[in-house]
């Protein structure tokens, strides 16, 4: 059985990586709106090469979460799963 401090690392990795990847996410959805909002066309470049970085480092996130067994995007019940567990540990530690 893992140990409590092994188990807080683990949520803490986990929380930071949702944490960035929702932000990531979010970026798209912002410079996607205001890409499609703006008239100069110097601008629409500039957001254009900030949306295609954002998209990577969304990509980059995600990656990293699937690598680390953290993300299942291929396959939602086991995504499920996981998150089902992770309420378990989470309470076990409120538990103390």
């Amino acid at each position: 059985m893992a140990t409590k401090s092994t188990l807080t690392k683990t949520l803490d990795d986990l929380a930071i990586a949702t944490d960035l990847l929702l932000s990531a996410k979010n970026g798209v959805r912002t410079y996607t709106i205001a890409l499609t909002e703006m008239a100069t066309p110097e601008v629409r470049k500039v957001l254009k090469k900030q949306l295609d970085e954002i998209v990577e480092l969304r990509e980059k996130i995600a990656q990293y979460m699937i690598d680390n067994e953290m993300y299942h995007a291929h396959d939602i019940e086991e995504q499920v799963n996981h998150d089902l567990k992770k309420v378990d540990k989470a309470l076990d530690l409120a538990k103390g």
